[in-house]
């Protein structure tokens, strides 16, 4: 799994849904991959955050575009 797919799937991922055989890439992508452990941090945080102040959910876009922003800025 390289980072683009990664962000791609970091929903599912967090959710558990991923397959199984795609959820074991994902880790081992993770482990060899500070960027995306970031990218990963921020989502789960930022879903807490949502989820604690008893917000609705954000949207699939919405998270799309926030993570997008986050891998900008890992990026620069």
């Amino acid at each position: 799994m390289d980072c683009a797919l990664l962000a791609s799937r970091i929903h599912e991922f967090l959710e558990g849904t991923l397959p199984e055989a795609e959820h074991e890439a994902a880790l081992e992508h993770l482990a060899e991959c500070h960027a995306c452990e970031i990218v990963l941090a921020e989502t789960r945080d930022v879903a807490d955050l949502v989820d604690d102040d008893g917000h609705t959910a954000l949207t699939n876009d919405d998270r799309s575009r926030m993570l997008g922003n986050v891998i900008d800025e890992v990026a620069e």
